[in-house]
């Protein structure tokens, strides 16, 4: 049965208004536990570390009575947003960031699954700073929207890097501080992180498409697409047209959403298919090769190498040991 949660009902767990400091706050029910670890800087920079659990298909209302500018990255599932009224709909999904803004009157229901692990991390500003920042580097916000409904805006969407996770579990630590030197140190990952974003290539990009919920889920489909065919994988012709879905928006979306081209994400794919099996060690190496869709015993070797830095032979003699 799914359980529907009002915004008046978490309230005691609204996050806390600018000023010095940190915390932690959990609220456990019998329906779901929430954690929220938070540090605000002097400078009117705030970022929360949120993790949220339901034992049942979930409904959460969420709204709030000021505009608010923030950096979101989704370290965990993806999370369904819905409109309350336009009925739009946008899907952040897993591993991914954004530039964002709620609107005054911002109202939405977030739909979450039941026994998933939802991990977002916030980093929200102050007006007053957000707008000293922005004054000589107009491409940090509002660069161009990739969606926008009457409550709340994405301005640009990007795959999350190894240096941004880097950064984000060392301010996982927040909960953890005990003294000044912590406190310095994690304030200067918190400033890294968000300059590392801002001065991103991709993120300072504005070629970008609005993808709408339906070229979500066509996408979706693409990438279903090329799982189940990794043997022999469709051309980009005839997946567009199996997804529904013109060449360009497919082509452009799917590294867009995903992060990676439609055959560098097959490769992947291949890849770390291939490692796993591998790493079962009841399985030869040609046999893995022609599982994940290479012909020539040689090419899949080179391949990864290149990825891994290591033979598929080492793989296995690591298991044996």
């Amino acid at each position: 049965m799914q359980k529907y949660i009002s915004s008046k009902e978490l309230s005691n767990i609204i996050l806390p208004n600018y000023g010095k400091g940190t915390g932690h706050i959990n609220y456990n029910q019998d329906y779901g536990n929430i954690t929220t670890d938070y540090f605000s800087t002097e400078s009117g920079i705030t970022y929360y570390y949120n993790t949220t659990n339901f034992y049942n298909d979930t409904i959460v209302e969420d709204s709030n009575n000021e505009e608010v500018s923030f950096l979101c990255f989704n370290t965990g599932n993806s999370l369904l947003l819905e409109d309350t009224t336009k009925k739009d709909q946008f899907i952040f999904d897993s591993n991914m960031c954004a530039s964002a803004r709620k609107y005054k009157g911002y109202n939405t229901k977030k739909s979450y699954s039941k026994n998933q692990q939802y991990l977002l991390h916030y980093i929200s500003f102050k007006k007053e700073l957000l707008n000293e920042i922005t004054a000589n580097n107009k491409n940090l916000f509002g660069v161009k929207e990739n969606f926008k409904t009457h409550s709340f805006s994405v301005d640009l969407i990007s795959k999350i890097t190894q240096k941004q996770k880097t950064l984000l579990n060392d301010l996982k630590k927040v909960s953890s501080l005990t003294d000044k030197l912590q406190e310095m140190y994690l304030e200067s990952k918190l400033l890294e992180l968000i300059y590392t974003t801002f001065t991103r290539p991709d993120i300072n990009n504005s070629d970008q498409i609005y993808l709408s919920v339906q070229d979500i889920e066509a996408l979706n489909r693409a990438k279903i697409i090329l799982i189940e065919n990794i043997i022999n994988p469709p051309s980009i012709k005839d997946l567009a047209h199996k997804s529904a879905m013109n060449d360009y928006k497919l082509k452009k979306g799917f590294k867009q959403l995903f992060g990676n081209t439609v055959y560098g994400f097959l490769q992947e794919y291949r890849l770390n298919k291939a490692k796993a099996l591998l790493e079962k060690g009841d399985i030869n190496i040609g046999e893995v090769a022609s599982i994940v869709g290479y012909k020539r015993l040689s090419h899949f070797s080179m391949v990864f190498k290149k990825y891994f830095g290591m033979n598929p032979s080492e793989i296995k003699m690591n298991q044996i040991q």
